[in-house]
């Protein structure tokens, strides 16, 4: 029940009544769940307020509570958007020793993030990584590669993705 209503409350964009209705949740016993800990992460995300999504990461894995590919791409996503693509890097590396797969969504987060900070032979490189690891590329992963190198005047490269 909680979980419905903290989901309803974060689509909502009512993140700070949903992380009210957690802390009640916690306070009453009852364990929040990886599901719980995603919602408020990706609310907090949405808002841009990166620093309490972080927080609530950090406390989830305190709890051993095992985040899962949605709370990866999330995160990276928000580093990503915030051009803080190190750090984006970091909770990837970090979810890799987890063993968590990672899927096209994610890939597409830290591509998209390395053509905002103008360094699309990165994101290229993990294009070319994706097909290693088993991912498919989709055609956002073209797309984002596209829009980088074109914003880069690299049109003839854009051009020999195909």
């Amino acid at each position: 029940m909680y979980n419905t209503i903290i989901d309803s409350m974060c689509k909502d964009k009512l993140v700070t009544d949903a992380f009210d209705l957690y802390s009640e949740m916690v306070a009453k016993r009852i364990s929040p769940d990886v599901f719980t800990y995603n919602v408020l992460i990706c609310g907090f995300s949405k808002m841009g307020q990166l620093k309490d999504a972080i927080g609530l990461f950090n406390k989830m894995t305190l709890k051993n509570i095992n985040p899962d590919v949605y709370t990866v791409s999330v995160l990276v996503d928000a580093f990503c958007k915030e051009r803080k693509v190190k750090e984006a890097k970091t909770v990837l590396a970090m979810m890799m020793k987890k063993d968590i797969k990672l899927d096209v969504v994610t890939y597409n987060s830290l591509m998209d993030g390395y053509c905002l900070v103008k360094q699309v032979n990165k994101a290229k490189d993990i294009f070319n990584t994706m097909a290693q690891m088993g991912v498919a590329p989709d055609a956002h992963n073209y797309s984002i590669m596209i829009k980088g190198f074109c914003k880069i005047k690299m049109v003839d490269e854009a051009i020999n993705l195909f």
